[in-house]
């Protein structure tokens, strides 16, 4: 997933404020946009985003690096302990091929959760059997991938009505005006 400096984050914040907000610590939320990173993380979802160092990072999480002007949401394949300077090698999981290496100074942080049907959920771990298959449609298969985003906006959908039914249902007003 990729998302360019002239972009605007969440409520107007220009892009490389959040990244200097991110480089300094803390957590931030943003809304995922693209299919690079598919079963996993679906565009339209909010993604919770913690600041880590590269020190911090294991094969396996999912990481937010900045390159060339670019944010990129991908997956750590290998951590490469470089003579000079170790680096990461990360691919997005609906990608058949890896990404440039990702150094300690491109590195923005580790996605935590990611908010599905209103609920946050950890990033499930990408190598159990169904999830293999599923990564190996999404590459080879377009239909497939259509259909992925389909069945996640159908249920998203649900999620939301069924939200506001239990709000309705508990005297909280919805939507705004």
């Amino acid at each position: 997933m990729r998302c360019n400096n002239n972009e605007r984050i969440f409520e107007g914040v220009p892009f490389a404020l959040a990244e200097e907000l991110l480089r300094g610590g803390g957590e931030m939320h943003f809304v995922a946009r693209g299919t690079s990173m598919l079963p996993a993380v679906y565009p339209g979802e909010e993604l919770i985003l913690n600041r880590a160092r590269l020190r911090d990072v294991c094969v396996g999480d999912v990481v937010l690096f900045a390159q060339q002007g670019h944010w990129f949401v991908q997956r750590v394949r290998k951590i490469l302990p470089a003579d000079t300077q170790p680096c990461l090698v990360t691919q997005g999981d609906a990608l058949a091929v890896h990404d440039t290496p990702v150094f300690a100074e491109e590195l923005l942080g580790r996605i935590t959760f990611v908010v599905r049907d209103g609920e946050p959920r950890v990033l499930s771990a990408p190598d159990s059997v169904s999830r293999v298959l599923v990564r190996a449609m999404v590459r080879h298969v377009p239909a497939f991938l259509r259909t992925c985003r389909l069945w996640h906006n159908f249920r998203s959908c649900y999620a939301n009505l069924r939200h506001a039914t239990a709000d309705l249902a508990h005297g909280k007003p919805t939507g705004s005006l």
